[in-house]
């Protein structure tokens, strides 16, 4: 997978809209895969909290699964680069 196309779907994922920055892609995929992690440990909050409807659990645990699909991409692309993973 090439990292533009990891950006345009994490991005996706996440909700971010693109910026200009001029700052390197090494650089972005890094702070990429810090807010998916984070994203992902606010999710595993979410979902040991008792009252949380089934329906929400599904959608929150489904999240969940691409969040962790995503980081696993990104790590991989890193390795790709000889560049340790976050």
């Amino acid at each position: 997978m090439k990292i533009k196309e990891f950006f345009k779907n994490t991005k996706k994922v996440l909700g971010i809209k693109p910026s200009n920055e001029d700052t390197n892609k090494i650089e972005r995929l890094k702070k990429l895969l810090l807010k998916l992690q984070e994203s992902k440990k606010e999710l595993k909050k979410e979902l040991k909290k008792p009252n949380i409807s089934d329906d929400k659990r599904a959608e929150l645990e489904e999240e969940l699964v691409v969040y962790k699909f995503q980081i696993k991409k990104g790590k991989k692309i890193l390795e790709k680069k000889n560049i340790d993973a976050v």
